[in-house]
């Protein structure tokens, strides 16, 4: 199979734990990118957040938002691919702010933290006081919990309420902890990614993936060739093609270089 397009997951997959992006994993990205490859950020992170942690030039475009928006980095224009309604993430925390520990509603730039302050130094976290406080499209929620509720109860109820969004239960590798991401209907990684091939023609049998988490999952089963970082979670391991070493071990860089691309 000739691949055309490299994509991957930013924390955990791309970033080192302190959250860079390590010279060896830069240098072999960015050569691949001028031999002609399309490489792609797949993120559940802001487009300012990813701009805080990574050189955006070194991709040709980056999926934000776990796929509710694409970012042409040459152009720097974004298309969304849908939103959360204000009144969908009002009924939403109507039902979950007793069992919350913070809920985040997340622009295409910024997070807006409803009501659990955070006082943060960071331009795009920004505290507010109720969702009419959101001037912009809400493009995901993300949900954290009390300790002792059951992410998956609450899965159950939003699932059940709401047929016109999109919630799973998160999980990051390295962390026993789970929380719930709220997006657009039909809205992940993999539909984007589809979406995005389309438009360059190429099909996801031509494109190659790397990940850590539960939200790479969907990707996992649709490209031509998956790669679990080493510190994935077990479902990742399981589910992918092959596996690499861990996100602080250049897993990404490795794995392209030991292949000869």
């Amino acid at each position: 199979m000739e691949y055309k397009l490299i994509a991957m997951d930013f924390d955990g997959t791309l970033l080192t734990d302190e959250k860079k992006v390590s010279p060896e994993t830069e240098e072999t990205l960015r050569k691949l990118k001028k031999k002609g490859y399309q490489i792609v950020g797949a993120t559940a992170r802001t487009l300012d957040s990813a701009n805080d942690v990574v050189p955006m030039d070194m991709f040709t475009y980056v999926i934000i938002n776990n796929g509710v928006s694409i970012y042409n980095v040459d152009k720097q224009e974004e298309e969304w691919m849908g939103y959360i309604t204000h009144q969908e993430a009002e009924e939403i925390i109507k039902e979950v702010e007793n069992f919350s520990t913070q809920i985040d509603l997340i622009s295409g730039t910024k997070y807006y933290i409803y009501k659990f302050k955070k006082n943060s130094p960071l331009p795009f976290i920004i505290d507010i006081a109720k969702v009419e406080d959101v001037k912009e499209k809400i493009a995901r929620m993300n949900i954290f919990l009390q300790e002792g509720e059951n992410a998956n109860h609450h899965y159950q109820w939003i699932t059940n309420r709401f047929p016109n969004i999109n919630c799973f239960v998160m999980q990051d590798s390295g962390s026993e902890k789970q929380w719930l991401i709220i997006n657009p209907k039909n809205i992940n990684k993999a539909h984007t990614l589809k979406h995005l091939g389309n438009q360059l023609g190429i099909n996801m049998q031509e494109m190659i993936f790397f990940g850590d988490g539960r939200n790479d999952l969907e990707v996992m089963g649709d490209v031509g060739l998956s790669i679990a970082i080493g510190n994935a979670l077990p479902e990742v391991i399981a589910k992918a093609d092959e596996i690499t070493t861990s996100n602080n071990e250049d897993g990404i860089a490795k794995f392209l270089k030991k292949k000869g691309w």
